[in-house]
């Protein structure tokens, strides 16, 4: 029997004929015999299928299969994963870029036999000019938890920082390809761009053994979020709705649903609202003031003097300065990774669940 690759690329795409061939390119220099890469095409409409019928042509470790139809970024992700030969399988955007050494990092890694393997990225602009490492947990070195484990999910979810944390972001995830179709897909959340979230918190329900590697190995194209082609507010509601929705569905009790929401408000800050407010008055047709209240009070609100001071900024940030509101969220983000590089447990370096990496 001829054995399979041991690492698959699994990456749905639709219209993102303008980033593929440099996605492609940045894994192909890095590719090896236990390496392919499978790109599920939702019936573009754009150059994807010629740009890919040549790379495939090129290439025989990669892998085009188009459907004539979109269905749906949930959809696509789970059949692209089940065309996928690799023992695992790696999800990944059509628009982000791996980084040099990356793949050889992972191909060391999968040695260690975890469930999933969640890797850190570095935010970059459209341009892909660099503006900051974006960790996912508090935590220095690689960190292993299983979250079917009451004590190991309670250690996972006080060093999160962000919603990445579980899984709102492909391009970070690595997973068995096993443990991946050791449940079926939650249909109910197709549509919703967190049916991979449901399907891997579905199955830490038992166990999910994942690792943590904080080193960057993966660079994020800022400013090219396919879910907007709706509208920011819309974009805004598919993360507030869709994690509070996970709270309420999966957390363990109401500490892990607090914090849930909390990361959500990490991801989401003020100022993310503040800046919507000035696509409502510019697009009134398609960006609903009243939907971005409801949204601010669903995601900020409270009784705390926290929340009461959140609202009032969101409701008197003067007009003129919203689009400052950018720049802030950035300087925010900011705060926050350098808190995670300073500000971790002393402790840690002796902990269980530290990994050790070779």
């Amino acid at each position: 029997m001829t054995r399979g690759p041991l690492l698959s690329f699994c990456i749905p795409v639709y219209n993102f004929g303008a980033y593929l061939p440099a996605t492609i390119e940045s894994i192909r220099l890095q590719m090896t015999d236990e390496v392919e890469v499978v790109v599920l095409d939702g019936g573009s409409t754009d150059e994807t299928p010629r740009l890919m019928k040549q790379a495939a042509a090129q290439d025989s470790r990669i892998r085009y299969v188009r459907q004539d139809q979109r269905g749906g970024v949930d959809a696509d992700l789970a059949i692209c994963i089940e065309a996928a030969r690799g023992r695992y399988c790696w999800l990944f955007s059509g628009d982000d870029l791996v980084r040099p050494g990356a793949v050889a990092y992972v191909l060391a890694m999968l040695e260690l036999g975890a469930d999933v393997h969640l890797l850190t990225h570095n935010d970059c602009t459209l341009d892909m000019r660099f503006l900051g490492v974006h960790p996912v947990l508090r935590s220095r070195q690689p960190f292993r938890a299983d979250l079917g484990r009451d004590q190991d999910r309670r250690s996972w979810m006080e060093r999160a920082l962000n919603t990445e944390a579980l899984f709102s972001f492909v391009s970070t995830l690595v997973v068995l390809h096993d443990t991946w179709a050791s449940v079926p897909p939650r249909r109910d959340f197709d549509r919703s761009g967190w049916g991979h979230v449901a399907r891997f918190l579905e199955i830490a329900r038992r166990r999910l053994d994942i690792i943590y590697h904080p080193v960057p190995l993966v660079d994020r194209r800022g400013e090219n979020d396919s879910f907007r082609d709706r509208g920011i507010v819309n974009r805004l509601a598919l993360a507030v709705d869709g994690y509070h929705r996970i709270a309420a569905e999966f957390a363990r009790d109401g500490t892990e649903a607090e914090q849930i929401r909390g990361l959500v408000r990490a991801d989401l800050p003020v100022t993310v609202f503040i800046g919507a407010k000035s696509a409502c008055r510019r697009d009134p047709q398609r960006e609903s003031r009243t939907r971005l209240d409801a949204l601010f009070a669903k995601c900020h609100g409270g009784r705390g003097l926290s929340s009461t001071l959140k609202a009032v900024l969101y409701r008197s940030f003067p007009a003129l300065l919203e689009p400052l509101a950018r720049h802030l969220l950035r300087a925010c983000r900011h705060l926050v990774r350098l808190g995670a590089r300073v500000g971790l447990p002393r402790r840690e370096g002796n902990s269980r669940h530290a990994v050790r990496v070779r």
